[in-house]
């Protein structure tokens, strides 16, 4: 058999790519390990992209317009969204709607590991683990199979350079943790991460609780479980979930004839760890430069260019503020204090919701400036 595009992965990036290229009758497979893969991810998406995919209401659990940011020292600076909210979803849904939208445009999906991709004549030729899928040819590949994607390997891409392990762990609503159920909080303390945060994001019937930290720097189980041990929770949790994220975009995610999207090309932000947002817009960018290039042989380098110039200042800020803040419990403290400022959260949130650099007053700007170096200085 022989399509014009495999998509290798089926998470949010490689379902909207599959989808995009379907609807333009570009005739595309998409492979996907397992069906039922559930990545230990918070789930949470900004109104912007909602809006922008028309993502039915059924699918978001909670509308959350509150949250909170936690010091090494326990303060607590509680913020609100005045012009939006974050959604909530649940992955293993959310991942499943976006599947059946490709397909439903003429995709075929199919639930099988990639075990080789080869060279062929104009395009390629993909195995798949045991012969689960028979092998087929494809004209051009798409990588959108996660930080260790098989698919920049083989195709030899340059490396996912820096990466963080993520655990997550799901727990029923009891009447101890039932005040977490409607607000977002989010700890900034060195006992839960050393150089990333703990999460705590409300769902329909649980709440998900994870940390992070630089791969192969910390254990990641032993912060896991101090997190839920300092917000007080006994209760055991009914499933637990660790992947690797990758934090920094590849040197390059396109090639000739193949391109890199999502997780697959780095493409999660510093500081917050967001992916799902940059894995759907990479994956509709990527597939609409395909079409380009399948149709008016336009080079697929376009499409990294685009998404550079649209999103490397968003990449660069969330780095920079990362590697200011995130190094030591003084610095967080600095950072939670900062969080209080009515023109920060502004800024903040207008940025989040719709993942555009959002301009300031020069007044605003010297005024947050200042308090960046006053609490710097005094890590308070």
């Amino acid at each position: 058999m022989r399509y014009d595009v495999a998509v290798i992965g089926g998470g949010p990036s490689g379902a909207v790519a599959a989808r995009e290229l379907a609807k333009a009758g570009v005739s595309t497979i998409l492979v996907e390990r397992n069906l039922d893969n559930v990545k230990p991810c918070g789930g949470a998406i900004p109104l912007g992209l909602i809006e922008e995919f028309n993502i039915p209401a059924e699918l978001i659990e909670k509308k959350l317009s509150r949250m909170r940011a936690r010091s090494p020292k326990g303060r607590i600076i509680e913020m609100r969204m005045p012009n939006g909210y974050v959604g909530m979803v649940r992955r293993e849904k959310f991942d499943s709607y976006l599947r059946s939208e490709a397909e439903k445009a003429g995709a075929v999906i199919v639930e099988a590991l990639v075990s080789s991709i080869k060279p062929s004549g104009s395009g390629f030729v993909i195995n798949t683990l045991n012969n689960k899928v028979a092998p087929f040819e494809a004209h051009r590949i798409i990588g959108a199979d996660g930080a260790n994607s098989k698919t920049a390997d083989e195709l030899h891409f340059p490396p996912n350079e820096l990466k963080v392990i993520a655990m997550q762990q799901r727990f029923k609503y009891t009447p101890a943790i039932q005040k977490f159920s409607d607000i977002v909080e989010i700890w900034f303390d060195g006992e839960v991460s050393p150089d990333f945060y703990g999460w705590i994001f409300p769902k329909a019937d649980h709440l998900a609780i994870g940390t992070g930290t630089e791969d192969n720097r910390h254990n990641i189980k032993a912060l896991q479980k101090r997190f839920i041990e300092k917000i007080g929770i006994t209760d055991k949790p009914y499933l637990d979930e660790a992947a690797k994220i990758p934090m920094k975009p590849r040197k390059s995610f396109t090639a000739e004839k193949s391109i890199l999207i999502g997780d697959a090309a780095g493409l999660v932000t510093p500081a917050n760890g967001e992916g799902i947002f940059f894995a759907m817009r990479s994956g509709k960018l990527g597939a609409l430069a395909m079409i380009e290039h399948l149709k008016k042989n336009a080079p697929l380098k376009s499409y990294e260019d685009e998404f550079r110039k649209l999103y490397a200042p968003i990449f660069f800020g969330l780095e920079v503020l990362q590697a200011v803040y995130y190094r030591n419990d003084r610095l967080r403290e600095s950072f939670v204090a900062i969080c209080a400022d009515n023109d920060v959260q502004q800024i903040t949130f207008d940025s989040y919701l719709y993942k555009k650099m959002v301009p300031a007053p020069w007044s605003t700007q010297m005024k947050i400036f200042s308090k960046n170096i006053y609490h710097m200085i005094k890590g308070c």
